[in-house]
């Protein structure tokens, strides 16, 4: 019995489990990069936090491989340590943490350098140790992942399950290194081909691998966005060169494999060297590079082989990225493209079993491939940046809080301040209160939520009930108490004392009650109509509270186009402007603003409005008028395109910029005679051709005014259609 279930444990089960475990490995590792990925979006990359955590995860990780893969066995103390502190991460990754890394990044950053650290270099440990057997079993989890990706790009799994499953995972790798391996068992480890043992085979993988590396490095260099298909690609590349490399036909033809690994080789380098065509050909690069990394893997591999290969692929990535920002004569960097070949070839050349004619014929077919086909990437393609401002604008002038003071830190709120792009750290909100919105990412609002209540730190969430951007309600709200104002909600913590009301300058008592039961949920044009009817028909108290209510909403919404003008957002300030004269005539400060964003956006009918309130401003009148006059036009609104061009007129004649003045009566003259406007249009002539009888303009405008006229006169009759008879 011993000896059959030893033979079971020896030749099924331990490797069935080695095999699984590095299948998950590749399969969860891969989903932890891809998770992670979109997670570290949310985080502020602005300051040094970030650089530190990715810091110690790759020097943690670098120093757990270099000690494996040189390394005999784990010393049994150091693996109990290991044990202990991953085990102890996991508890408190399942019982601490928040369901967002967000979170934890911001709460508890301490402990995610330590975390971090620890687990990166057991994941080294693991990665060192992945030879032959447990590569191709990894590489294939890596595959799976990518293909199921395929399918469901989404992944609606969180990182903390994800960590809990690598953590998982980790300790049972730990565990398993106490276990005894014969002799017999370790033959699973170890995989062997003919292929692997054969010295002329090794240049072809080490100029794959150095390529593979320099195109990887270029891939993300000039073609940001989702790696998917690369992963793919070259992840079931290698598994099945490795697994065909096994297969004991292809061992005997010897001749034939190295004919069709030089001729590989050398369309993966045209596919390397047509650089301006990589959108087309990468798929194919990277198979057929890793195909012949995963067939032709040594046996063993020396640590200067690496060495090499890390100098050759520096080599690619160096001279690429010089062609491509040295903007020099087609000629010459034909020329230099040359200095590929010799990176590509120098493992070949150095091989003493070839004899020189296939050698001299590689090196010319692949320098005529780089003196022909050689051409850098013509555009570097990248997601442009655009930055999506928040704009829901409230009356929170009718609050008595003093928002522009330094007890309070804003996230992306709908408050006319400036606000963090990231949820601000732990560090930056002592002793402030943090006003929220939840415009965007609201899982990590709510989980930020959660955690600033444990902690009883104030907060407060703006939420506009604005009709035509309505915000969608969530659950976490139902736990805050709530405060009702005029077309918007705060919500606070129950643990905060009342911590907004009604500005001392509004009514108090049955007054504030009748205003409130009236623009509860009024949007902006039907609170101007309350306040408007108000005024009109009421007197004493009310009227002057509905005037003091007005001021508040103007200057609520000057406050909004002033934060968006310095943002450089033209057409929102604009916008804020046209709710604000709604309420008062814009003030001088307001006009500034209206004139400087009108400079800068594309003129509209809705800014009529405001660029008549600038035309009865004196610094302003010229740019109103001369913009008014085409947009009237353009609408066909004669009467008042006329109207802006005689005040102009009368603006320029008045500054002594005569000619400006005549070239637009020369304008207004041809508008009344396209209009056919007799009345306006001949006295304006003849009275200018008495004065310029020599001038050949007015004269041709006399000829037309009089032909216009004359066929004005003329009385077309239309024959009658005589009835046609039945025959």
């Amino acid at each position: 019995m011993d000896s059959q279930w030893k033979r079971f444990w020896e030749t099924g089960l331990f490797p069935s489990l080695e095999f699984s475990l590095s299948l998950s490995f590749g399969y969860f590792l891969s989903l932890l990069f891809y998770i992670s990925s979109r997670e570290l979006s949310l985080v502020d990359t602005s300051d040094s936090a970030l650089p530190i955590l990715q810091g110690i995860l790759t020097a943690g990780f670098g120093f757990g491989f270099v000690y494996r893969k040189y390394s005999q066995n784990l010393p049994k103390p150091l693996t109990i340590v290991l044990c202990v502190l991953i085990l102890t991460e996991w508890v408190w990754v399942f019982r601490e943490s928040a369901s967002e890394f967000l979170i934890d990044y911001i709460f508890s950053f301490d402990l995610i350098l330590v975390g971090g650290a620890v687990g990166s270099f057991v994941a080294g440990l693991y990665s060192g140790s992945l030879r032959d057997y447990r590569f191709l079993s990894f590489a294939l989890g890596i595959t799976l992942f990518t293909f199921h990706s395929l399918f469901d790009p989404n992944h609606g799994y969180s990182l903390k399950t994800i960590l809990l499953i690598l953590f998982t995972l980790l300790e049972i790798y730990l565990l398993s290194t106490f276990l005894q391996k014969s002799p017999f068992s370790l033959r699973f480890y170890k995989i062997r081909s003919k292929i692997g043992r054969h010295p002329l085979f090794a240049p072809f993988y080490r100029s794959a691998l150095s390529l593979l590396l320099a195109y990887c490095f270029l891939h993300l260099y000039f073609q940001p966005g989702p790696k998917i298909p690369l992963i793919l690609s070259i992840s079931f590349s290698v598994f099945f060169g490795r697994i065909l490399s096994l297969v004991t036909s292809i061992k005997r033809e010897t001749k034939a494999v190295f004919l069709i690994a030089r001729i590989l080789l050398v369309v993966a380098f045209f596919f390397f060297i047509y650089q301006s065509y990589w959108n087309s050909f990468y798929i194919a690069l990277c198979i057929l590079l890793g195909g012949i990394i995963g067939f032709f893997k040594p046996n063993e591999t020396k640590q200067k082989e690496y060495i090499f290969v890390s100098l050759e692929a520096a080599g690619y990535i160096g001279l690429s990225l010089l062609l491509y920002h040295w903007n020099i004569m087609l000629g010459i960097r034909s020329l230099l493209a040359l200095l590929f070949v010799p990176i590509l070839t120098l493992p070949y050349l150095r091989q003493k079993n070839i004899t020189r004619l296939p050698k001299v014929l590689m090196f010319c077919i692949t320098s005529l491939l780089a003196v022909i086909f050689f051409y850098p990437p013509s555009i570097r393609t990248s997601l442009p940046f655009s930055k999506n401002e928040i704009y829901d604008p409230i009356p929170f002038q009718i609050l008595n809080l003093d928002m522009k003071t330094d007890h309070f830190i804003f996230y992306r709120s709908i408050l006319p301040f400036p606000s963090n792009n990231f949820l601000p750290k732990k560090s930056e909100i002592e002793d402030k209160i943090v006003i929220l919105s939840l415009k965007n990412n609201q899982s990590q609002i709510i989980s930020y939520i959660e955690r600033l209540s444990e902690e009883t730190h104030p907060f407060l969430i703006f939420v506009s009930r604005n009709k035509n951007n309505p915000t969608h309600h969530i659950n976490a709200l139902s736990l805050l108490q709530r405060l009702s104002f005029w077309s918007f909600d705060v919500y606070y913590p129950s643990y905060m004392k009342l911590p907004v009301d009604f500005s001392s300058d509004l009514p108090k008592d049955w007054r504030i009650k009748y205003f409130h039961e009236r623009l509860e949920n009024a949007s902006p044009e039907e609170a101007q109509n309350v306040l408007d009817s108000i005024i009109r028909f009421s007197g004493g108290d009310l009227r002057k509270d509905a005037l003091t209510i007005k001021h508040s909403y103007y200057e609520s919404y000057s406050s909004y186009a002033s934060y968006y003008h310095e943002l450089g957002q033209n057409k929102l300030a604009l916008d804020a402007i046209a709710l604000a004269r709604k309420f008062e005539t814009p003030k001088k400060d307001l006009l500034r603003i209206a004139y400087n964003s009108l400079k800068y956006a594309t003129p509209e009918p809705d800014f009529i409005p405001i660029l008549e309130d600038l035309s009865l401003e004196p610094e302003f009148q010229e740019f109103a008028w001369n913009t008014l006059v085409p947009m009237f036009e353009s609408l066909g609104d004669w009467n008042n395109a006329l109207k802006n061009m005689s005040n102009l007129e009368r603006y320029y004649r008045a500054k002594n910029q005569i000619e400006l003045a005549n070239e637009l009566e020369l304008v207004k003259v041809r508008l009344y005679l396209n209009q056919e406007n007799w009345k306006e249009a001949e006295p304006l002539i003849l009275t200018r051709f008495k004065e310029n009888p020599q001038s050949v303009i007015w004269e041709r405008l006399k000829n037309e005014l009089i032909e216009k006229k004359d066929s004005s006169r003329r009385v077309y009759v239309r024959p009658e259609m005589k009835e046609a008879r039945i025959q």
